[in-house]
């Protein structure tokens, strides 16, 4: 029996060497779109292009102008005369963000007990993370400037000589705010699905596709022997792409590895078996390569939806939140940013891991139960 086994599963991944064109795109495909992943969200958001429109023209006006920028986070441009130049801008997309200071903005900060002069920030949504840090930071630069210049006018005559406010702002366990920090574990969960499904939904497909999968059937190899010489292989290409994708994130990109390293190897190997149930038994309804591979398209971008990657699942409806717990990625996602950003054990994730045991059982059970069926 184990030789039968280990036979099949060295015949697989013979097959897999000698395709090149396929294993490339097992393993460049994830770890190059991790790399651009990683690239283009670990540096911050700076150098928006920004139009300045100063009705005020004093010397807080252009104070403003220069908190503003440095920050970093918006280099002024263009400085239109009026609101209808500066939406021009805005539609062209040559700009990212319009500051419009009013006329009568000094002499707003300066008059005690007056309503406070408003400082209109117009930003370009259609890049969402761009608009957000810039609506932070702008807020932020705002404010202080606001506090700074009060402070300075009337801080002395009211009595105060200290800070207006002060605010204890503590980021735990993404000090630094990283997007790259959030975006590159959950690509390279991603990755590891796709991966072990592509793998194991082309395994009997391509069988039937070559014509060898009859050769197969009349071997005294059993069916659930087959299945499992298949998983082998899809265990192994899996498994090794998780491993080149997680020293990239580490090594190169800087994510943090604060939990541990060998309870994160383990479970990544378990969250594989769970995958691979649906990636086989794509396979069994397979006839061909192509057809396993649109299947396991459909399932993939099923499992984005529902993973929390691209939508937080706390933000969905109660209806939506349910059916996303069937989905083993998000149970992997959540568990694997515990371990890596929170340095998290067991103990705090153990309601995800029991989810995927049990989506595991299910899976898999319901896989080798009807592939038996079509395979006997």
């Amino acid at each position: 029996m184990f030789r039968r086994i280990w036979h099949l599963a060295t015949k697989e991944l013979i097959h897999l060497r000698r395709d090149i064109l396929l294993v490339s795109f097992l393993v460049l495909g994830p770890v190059s779109e991790l790399v651009f992943i990683a690239w283009s969200t670990s540096a911050p958001i700076e150098h928006l292009p920004t139009a300045i429109v100063d009705q005020d023209r004093t010397e807080a006006s252009r104070a403003l102008v220069v908190a503003l920028e440095n920050s970093e986070t918006f280099d002024a441009k263009y400085y239109p005369s009026s609101e209808s130049e500066l939406s021009a801008l805005l539609d062209a997309g040559s700009v990212s963000a319009g500051v419009l200071i009013p006329t009568g903005f000094a002499e707003g900060l300066s008059m005690a007990g007056s309503d406070p002069p408003q400082v209109q920030v117009i930003l370009d949504g259609s890049d969402p993370a761009a608009a957000r840090a810039a609506e932070m930071t702008a807020q932020g630069v705002i404010e202080s400037y606001a506090q700074e210049r009060v402070l300075q006018t009337w801080g002395h005559v009211a009595g105060q000589t200290g800070e207006v406010i002060r605010t204890d702002v503590r980021v735990w366990f993404n000090e630094e705010l990283s997007q790259a920090n959030y975006t590159v574990p959950s690509e390279m969960g991603f990755m590891l699905s796709m991966v072990a499904l592509m793998v194991a939904a082309i395994s009997i497909a391509r069988e039937r596709e070559l014509g060898t999968f009859e050769q197969l059937m009349v071997t005294p190899i059993r069916s659930w022997e087959l299945i499992v010489g298949k998983a082998i292989a899809a265990v192994v290409i899996s498994y090794f792409v998780f491993l080149l994708m997680l020293g990239i994130t580490v090594f190169i990109f800087g994510v943090p590895m604060k939990g541990s390293l060998p309870l994160l190897l383990v479970l990544a190997l378990f969250y594989i078996f769970v995958e691979l149930g649906w990636g086989l038994l794509i396979s069994g309804f397979s006839r061909t390569q192509l057809q396993a591979l649109l299947l396991v398209m459909v399932v993939a971008m099923v499992g984005m939806v529902f993973s929390g990657y691209a939508f937080p699942v706390d933000t969905m409806p109660p209806v939506m939140q349910m059916l996303a717990n069937l989905v083993p990625i998000k149970h992997w996602l959540l568990i694997m940013r515990d371990i890596m950003l929170k340095g998290a054990g067991i103990t705090v994730f153990w309601k995800e891991l029991v989810a995927l045991a049990v989506l595991g059982l299910i899976i898999n059970g319901v896989t080798l139960t009807v592939l038996r069926k079509r395979l006997d």
